[in-house]
């Protein structure tokens, strides 16, 4: 499972001799909460899983929430399967990720802990060619999540707009898994819908012109999906009681396979 150590920036010199075999599930997601989410997913995203702002370095980042308590996932079942519509696109270049470096730049990096890196030049394929060139496969992983950083740098700034306009306020998401009381979720922030409404129009006018204003209608239509959170909470919890609960509760809907020859963010554009 990923851990912010184990990410290096990705580079012939040091990952020059491995050797790398696609991820067979989303194991290395099972212990992720919150995962990264950029506008172009919106249209994706906003029926998959409740979205929140999170304060990183004093700035909001648009996340996708995907557990009832920190580190685990209710989207990754015990076999590493994908439970859910729509897979975040920060997940699905794994061991590849963007690694922050700086206010609006990132870097691709790799996990080195990742088992998929695990293999030889009779189990899996090089990262570089002789010429420490990447591979054709590994260029395609590089292409993505450069399409991913630009489209993170768009997000994040408009995240910050809704910050600057005051729209933003504390969301104690509150989610009924079956318990006495309701688990109660920390450090979230949501877009204040009476806060919003009452912007004047030039406010309104240049939320729209970043495109923070889609920002926003998006993270409120994502709300609903708290009972689709709850549900696979409450199923996930099941599953780690019962051995063989996977014969019971059944095979997920899951995210299509990836295909690794033409990634793309899962949406209508180019």
């Amino acid at each position: 499972m990923t851990s912010a150590g184990s990410l290096k920036p990705l580079a012939a010199g040091p990952h020059g001799g491995y050797f790398w075999q696609r991820a067979r599930g989303y194991q290395h997601a099972a212990t992720r909460a919150l995962a990264p989410i950029t506008r172009r997913e919106l249209p994706r995203a906003v029926g998959a899983f409740p979205l929140a702002f999170v304060y990183t370095d004093e700035w909001p980042v648009l996340h996708a929430v995907l557990g009832a308590e920190p580190k685990r996932s209710a989207f990754v079942d015990g076999r590493g399967r994908w439970r859910g519509p729509y897979v975040p696109a920060y997940l699905r270049a794994h061991p590849f990720y963007l690694a922050e470096n700086g206010r609006d730049r990132h870097v691709v990096a790799v996990d080195e802990s990742a088992e998929e890196l695990a293999g030889d030049a009779y189990t899996g394929e090089a990262l570089f060619d002789e010429t420490d060139a990447p591979t054709p496969a590994l260029a395609r992983v590089i292409d993505f999540l450069g399409a991913l950083a630009r489209s993170r740098v768009q997000t994040d700034r408009a995240a910050q707009a809704l910050e600057e306009a005051g729209v933003l306020a504390e969301w104690r998401l509150a989610l009924d898994l079956g318990g006495e009381k309701p688990q109660r979720l920390s450090g979230l922030y949501r877009v204040d819908e009476s806060r919003l409404n009452a912007l004047d129009a030039a406010s309104l006018q240049r939320l729209r012109d970043t495109g923070a204003l889609g920002l926003a209608y998006g993270q409120l239509l994502s709300a609903e999906q708290r009972r689709r959170l709850e549900a696979l909470a409450r199923t996930r919890a099941r599953e780690q009681k019962l051995p063989e609960a996977d014969a019971v509760f059944g095979e997920p809907d899951l995210e299509r396979q990836i295909d690794w020859d033409r990634l793309d963010f899962g949406d209508e554009e180019s």
